[in-house]
């Protein structure tokens, strides 16, 4: 992670296009890394770049006017880019048969190493003479995710995931362990931030554990007694919040209760009741603020970290979230800029040039951790809040690294905020143990 592995790979493309090689090649990336893999790509290569991505219509135009050359099948020398998202991926049959030379997937993230994405992978791929992976998380969850990534590359030495698993699926032995290593090492290239860069700056690592307010408290105890009636205060008829999935309520309630149907207009109201008439004019954000434990301690963190000249990302797992922590910093006047899953592909390029320029006042990135978390380059940034933990750390060491990388000359601070005593503090112990897998296996190679 933040190991050039853009760059590398372009230059590697370049010298394979010089010694004779024409093409075309595939890369498939993840949505808001390909600007920057086209602006790369047009830096340090003379290779003609298509971006095969939009709406149903412009991939039609590109397909019919931009693939081949005029009046005629012969194939540009170029490089395709391609986002994994699955709605266009099924439809896209003409890029079967296109016969790509080297196949790059890079950033591969856990969903991008599904069984059901590699093996559309496979389709692109079934002639490619070449495959390449490129990530900074090879092993994430499980095994499973592992051997998809083995058979894309070696199906023939890796044909069956019932015999892998057999041999591998526990890893309770340290010979079983050995004998993985001594598969991998002949198809992997491992190498660590100590290895390519030895002056980088150091990251230090912080778990701040929050106390619930009191309107969390009354709504924690709420949903884990399933107390409809306390719900329904406030929340219009059938807007009651749905206990299907209790955890996921609880840990909203631990993120902000504003997130919880129906909770705001009631916290908003009790706190006019308990403010002098006439109420403040700014008793929206004091309730938003006071609402909530972490946005309690982040209305004390931000104004010293401005004041220390520092730059911050904010990472969460939910848009709503960002949703509100977007309010927030709007009624503080915090100049912001935002990366989820609803941003275009070349907005979220244009939002990470005005916060990396020089000059810029921006002072704070909210990213969504699956959408930002992945291949982007925000080293203008020396602090990170990781402000509700994913179920797989890796998903949180991918978003720390986007200002921890190469050209980083700072050092670099990361506050990860959990709910103390909650299920929230219960699923990061838990996550938390899948870091062993990764350690057991590639750690000590």
């Amino acid at each position: 992670m933040g190991l050039g592995k853009t760059i590398q790979s372009i230059a590697f493309l370049q010298e394979v296009h010089g010694a004779g090689v024409r093409g075309p090649f595939l890369v498939i990336a993840p949505l808001s890394t390909i600007t920057n893999w086209e602006r790369e790509f047009g830096t340090w290569t003379g290779l003609n770049t298509i971006v095969y991505h939009g709406s149903l219509a412009s991939r039609q135009m590109i397909q019919q006017y931009e693939m081949y050359c005029k009046d005629s099948k012969v194939r540009h020398t170029c490089a395709h880019l391609c986002t994994p998202v699955l709605y266009w991926l099924y439809s896209c049959a003409h890029l079967y048969c296109i016969g790509y030379t080297p196949v790059w997937v890079t950033h591969l993230s856990t969903a991008m190493a599904s069984r059901q994405m590699i093996q559309q992978y496979e389709m692109y791929c079934k002639d490619s003479k070449h495959k390449v992976l490129l990530t900074g998380t090879p092993l994430q969850n499980t095994v499973e995710e592992l051997f998809s990534l083995l058979h894309f590359l070696e199906p023939a030495q890796f044909p069956s995931e019932a015999e892998f698993l057999k041999d591998f699926g526990d890893l309770k032995t340290e010979e079983q362990v050995q004998k993985l290593q001594a598969l991998l090492k002949p198809m992997m290239l491992r190498r660590l931030k100590e290895d390519v860069e030895k002056n980088l700056a150091p990251k230090q690592e912080t778990i701040i554990e929050v106390e619930l307010t009191n309107a969390q408290k009354r709504l924690y105890r709420a949903i884990l007694e399933r107390n409809f009636a306390y719900l329904a205060r406030g929340a219009g008829h059938g807007n009651v919040p749905n206990l299907l999935n209790t955890m996921m309520e609880l840990r909203k309630c631990c993120n902000h209760p504003y997130l919880i149907n129906g909770a705001e207009e009631q916290i908003v109201a009790e706190l006019r009741e308990s403010l002098p008439t006439p109420p403040p004019p700014d008793l929206a954000l004091q309730a938003l603020v006071r609402s909530a434990g972490k946005l309690v301690l982040l209305d004390k963190l931000l104004p010293r970290l401005r004041a220390g000249g520092h730059k911050v990302l904010v990472f969460s797992q939910m848009v709503r979230c960002l949703d509100i922590l977007e309010d927030y910093l709007i009624q503080k006047r915090y100049p912001y800029e935002r990366i989820d899953g609803r941003v275009r592909g070349n907005l979220r390029q244009a939002a990470i040039d005005r916060f990396s320029r020089p000059d810029s006042d921006r002072f704070v990135f909210l990213l969504c951790t699956r959408a930002g978390g992945l291949g982007i380059n925000l080293t203008a940034a020396d602090t990170c809040i990781i402000f509700d933990s994913d179920w797989n750390p890796q998903n949180d060491l991918q978003a720390q690294a986007r200002c921890h990388r190469i050209g980083q000359s700072k050092a670099v601070k990361v506050y990860r905020l959990i709910t103390r005593n909650s299920y929230e503090r219960e699923m990061f112990d838990k996550a938390s143990l899948k870091l062993g897998l990764d350690k057991a296996v590639l750690q000590s190679m």
